[in-house]
């Protein structure tokens, strides 16, 4: 055939495509005008449902571009391969250039423009989910004043969540939590400070400017010194300013928690904006172990599978009641739910709650395994633990049962009998401290964790590293057991590198999502074992969590120490374990110990 015959008809159906593209691109910018997804009356809508015929001229779009697209390629072939060309041809392919050019040019800015309208259609669903009541926001013109204020912040979030495809529907849970962490953070793109700060700053020298040379401002300096109820009362005053500065940056925190707890599939958080019982700065500075475990299999309460742990309460009641906080509950319903959830049989009991329960120590967790898998004669491969990484979630998300339980201690003893009894028991008796955490409602923690069977861990050779596992009077004890290798593992030991090896193999085959030198720690801290120069055990100036079950304290001690190590051999400053590769993190581990 003719090249550049062929040529000609390649030229012919791309300019009816353009022509095609053209007429899709008209109908998309009309539709759009007359859409209301950029009106933010209409924001209480979920982004996405929009008109039929919106959604039928944005599929044509997508189809003649693609098709545009694909004759492109074999017109671009063709001119690629031809030399000769007649006037006729000369003429169709100036003037299909040109058109395509356009097109082009308007394909790019209708693709812009729909991508701003999802971003703002967004951003609008999300700001009616905090702006439906809750939040102290003063009003409605304040919270547009900081969401303008970070909109350039807020936008590139949203891109960000929207660019990752792995994402799918949980494009808008996702994109709460990581505007919820950015305002929590102090180094965060949100935190409150960047709006109430630059704000503040102007009030630094209120009420009179000392730049400007007025009479009322020396007066007012000669009244401080002088003058000690004046300067009294300007006190109160700076403080209350203060205090309501407070209260208006933590206002755009609770704005966001109930963003997040308002999103479809979004978590429920610990939260106690409403308890007057919980302090909010002492559950701030409440530090969360980096990993926390637990052990399921089919009998257990509520979902447990790859992607989500969820309550009872998540899987057998309305949406609505899994999103209902504790810290937010009637004391004495939250006092009753604690009692039960902690008191209830290990097949899930009959009464539904909206809590999940999870530990700092997987030597707990294995042992749970062991023995649920022996009790219930159930297959190795069918129980499993659920180990997540605590940093890759929002703060609020776990909740330490020990803080719980002395928040709401008072009560419990109002109520007298086995509930005082129990919380007496847990909180006093630190035998049966097995660093257990809570987590209300669903956590989805697919791609922030790892699900690892006892199977697994069986063949991953978990038994050749500790024995003890395999005994068969050991198996039909579960805290008791757990008690008994504590105070059998708590002597010092030196290892071996043949220890060191099997924990680097378990750790690969089992937890293989994790970095590799936290997990080897933690599996070889189950035992005391004896460390090269001072290992500062003690972990008395650490954070709370790090300082018991023992198992955990050396974990954490051990950790610091490398990582201090670490710092000093090479100046890396903040440094954390992770920049580590996974064989210089096992040479790192044998030097760490005392190995013979």
């Amino acid at each position: 055939m003719n090249p550049n015959m062929t040529l000609s008809r390649a030229i012919e159906a791309e300019t009816n495509t353009v022509r095609a593209c053209y007429y899709c691109i008209t109908i998309v910018i009309v539709m759009r005008k007359e859409s209301r997804i950029y009106n933010t009356e209409s924001a209480g809508q979920i982004p996405g449902h929009l008109s039929s015929t919106l959604q039928d001229s944005i599929r044509l779009l997508d189809q003649s571009a693609r098709i545009t697209a694909s004759q492109a390629q074999e017109a671009h072939s063709l001119a690629g391969s031809t030399i000769h060309l007649n006037s006729l041809d000369i003429y169709s392919l100036h003037r299909i250039t040109n058109e395509f050019t356009e097109v082009t040019r308007v394909l790019d800015d209708t693709a812009n423009t729909l991508r701003n309208a999802a971003e703002l259609s967004i951003i609008a669903y999300l700001a009616s989910l905090g702006g439906q009541g809750g939040a102290n926001i003063c009003d409605g013109s304040q919270l547009q004043r900081i969401l303008s204020h970070f909109d350039k912040q807020i936008r590139s979030i949203v891109r960000g969540v929207l660019n990752n495809s792995s994402y799918g529907n949980c494009v808008l849970w996702k994109i709460a939590e990581e505007c919820y962490n950015q305002a929590t953070s102090y180094s965060g793109a949100l935190h409150p400070d960047n709006y109430f700060v630059e704000r503040e700053e102007a009030y630094l020298e209120w009420p009179y400017d000392p730049d400007f040379e007025a009479e009322e401002y020396y007066e007012h300096e000669n009244r401080l010194a002088v003058d000690d109820d004046y300067a009294k009362a300007f006190s109160e005053q700076i403080e209350h300013r203060r205090g309501k500065s407070k209260r208006k940056e933590q206002s755009w925190v609770d704005f966001w928690v109930l963003v997040l707890n308002r999103c479809p599939g979004g978590p429920t958080l610990f939260y106690p904006r409403a308890s007057y019982e919980v302090k909010l700065l002492k559950f701030a500075t409440t530090d969360i172990p980096p990993y926390l475990f637990r052990t399921f299999d089919g009998k257990s309460s509520g979902r447990n599978d790859d992607n989500v742990i969820a309550s009872m309460t998540s899987v057998s009641r309305s949406p609505g009641d899994s999103r209902i906080d504790l810290l937010s509950l009637p004391t004495d319903r939250a006092t009753d739910m604690i009692y039960t959830h902690l008191t209830k049989q290990c097949c899930g009991g009959e009464d539904p709650d909206n809590l999940m329960s999870w530990t700092s120590s997987l030597l707990f967790a294995i042992q749970y395994a062991i023995w649920r898998c022996r009790t219930f004669h159930c297959h190795p491969a069918d129980i499993k633990i659920c180990a997540v990484d605590t940093r890759r979630f929002p703060h609020g998300q776990f909740a330490p049962d020990m803080w719980l339980l002395q928040a709401y201690r008072h009560f419990a003893a109002q109520v007298g009998g086995e509930t005082q009894k129990f919380f007496r028991f847990r909180l006093e008796d630190e035998r049966y401290y097995n660093g257990e955490y809570l987590s209300q409602g669903s956590v989805n923690h697919a791609s922030r964790s790892c699900v690892v069977s006892l199977e697994s861990l069986e063949e991953s050779g978990v038994y050749d590293l500790y024995p003890e596992f395999a005994e068969v009077q050991g198996m039909e004890k579960w805290t008791n057991r757990v008690l008994e290798l504590r105070q059998g593992w708590s002597i010092e030991q030196r290892t071996t590198p043949q220890k060191i090896q099997l924990a680097s193999m378990v750790t690969m085959k089992c937890f293989n999502n994790f970095e590799t030198i936290d997990m080897v720690l933690i599996l070889l801290s189950f035992k005391a074992r004896k460390i090269r120069g001072d290992p500062r055990d003690n972990n008395k100036y650490g954070p709370e969590w790090s300082r018991r079950p023992d198992e955990v304290r050396r974990y954490a001690s051990t950790a610091e120490l490398l990582k201090s190590r670490n710092q000093s051999m090479n100046g890396w400053g903040d440094a954390s374990l992770h920049l580590l590769n996974n064989s210089f993190d096992i040479q790192m581990v044998k030097e760490i110990f005392d190995c013979t």
